[in-house]
């Protein structure tokens, strides 16, 4: 074969290559040397850009400001000093067509081509529009998120109902006694009408803590160093009232102070305390034991109770919606406290961890994380 034949062949070979590149449905761009001069594009790539084939033999960042500001000339001229190849996936860019901004997802390489010295002789530019993907995937997102907050309301809505039971049944009591008691004693009516009203502060309670937690997803929390001595005082009579559970018995130590969203932290302790009070109320005498220490860089909590405890191979359900231990069925409850636990903890970055025995009771760990820059 002739030197010239063997020409023929190559470019023949070439033509042949830059037509399937020119064809593919994917964009390619080729820059060739440090001032990132646009070599070839093809036209699955102008159609990407909204730019026709005038821009070959131009600077990427004179052809493109927008991307520069975006920050993708930096990254080429990386892979270009660095012979370092750069991928991405589904990387947001604002592309700009006719005037009209649109924010489009893209799967793209730049690939560092060396010579034989190891330099960066060209960068290959691959890149795929996956926008409908992305689109498609976010909606799917907001769809299960949707679900997701369409039960939490409902569960909202059972533990409400719930729990509103004790309060409105001491009202209904306390209205029919008086109603059949004509010469009732000041002192009994007294009685009563204090009764009635700590039954309706229980419920304004319980609304609220109830319309916190639906709000949670809403809102950013605001987190600072929530004062525990207020919140544990405050949720220990509530609870005492909600639950009608004059005789549980609250042993309080230490309260070092919480870092997070004081609504959160206090909705959170509702449930805790409210979950150790209601399963110590068969105990002579119930007792409650509230305690923290700070330790490896976090505030730890222990609320524990004297209670019924729980079956070592029902641990692992707790967190589970609706989940109750089967020894726990002739008490008041839905299920609903540990799970929102577990969710408003996740929301605060910490952890809960229980430990319990049958009849000896139940101590729940709470793990609460101090900032770095407070530690």
């Amino acid at each position: 074969m002739y030197l010239s034949d063997i020409i023929d062949f190559m470019n023949y070979n070439i033509k042949q290559i830059l037509g399937i590149i020119a064809n593919a449905p994917q964009g390619i761009a080729i820059y060739d040397d440090a001032d990132l001069n646009i070599r070839f594009v093809n036209p699955a790539m102008l159609a990407v850009w909204g730019k026709s084939d005038d821009i070959v033999g131009r600077k990427f960042g004179d052809v493109f400001p927008t991307f520069t500001e975006q920050g993708f000339t930096d990254l080429l001229l990386n892979v270009w000093h660095s012979g370092v190849t750069y991928r991405a996936t589904a990387y947001p860019a604002e592309i700009t067509i006719d005037g009209k901004s649109e924010i489009k997802y893209f799967d793209f390489e730049y690939q560092a081509i060396l010579d034989e010295s190891g330099r960066t002789s060209s960068i290959l530019h691959t890149s795929t529009d996956v926008t409908p993907r992305k689109k498609a995937l976010q909606l799917l997102e907001e769809q299960d998120a949707m679900m997701s907050f369409n039960k939490e309301l409902e569960l909202l809505t059972n533990n409400l109902s719930h729990d509103l039971k004790n309060p409105l049944g001491v009202i209904k009591m306390g209205a029919q006694f008086m109603r059949s008691k004509t010469n009732m004693p000041s002192s009994e009516i007294h009685k009563w009408c204090d009764a009635i009203l700590a039954s309706i502060g229980s419920m304004e309670s319980i609304l609220n803590h109830t319309l916190r937690v639906n709000e949670v997803r809403l809102y950013e929390s605001s987190h600072a160093y929530v004062a525990m001595s207020e919140v544990i005082e405050r949720v220990c009579t509530e609870i005492k009232n909600t639950l009608d559970a004059p005789s549980a018995q609250f042993q309080i130590g230490e309260l070092l102070p919480v870092f997070g969203d004081g609504s959160l932290v206090q909705q959170l302790f509702y449930s805790v305390v409210g979950n150790a009070v209601r399963y110590t109320t068969n105990e002579t005498v119930p007792t409650i034991s509230i305690d923290s220490e700070l330790r490896e860089g976090a505030t730890i909590y222990y609320v524990k109770d004297n209670g019924i405890g729980i079956p070592e191979d029902e641990m692992a359900n707790l967190f589970e919606l609706f989940y109750r231990g089967s020894n726990a069925r002739d008490f008041d409850g839905t299920g609903v406290g540990l799970s929102l636990v577990s969710k408003i903890l996740k929301r605060l970055q910490g952890s809960i961890h229980i430990e319990s025995k049958i009849g000896e009771g139940t101590t729940v760990v709470l793990t609460f994380p101090v900032p770095k820059f407070q530690s």
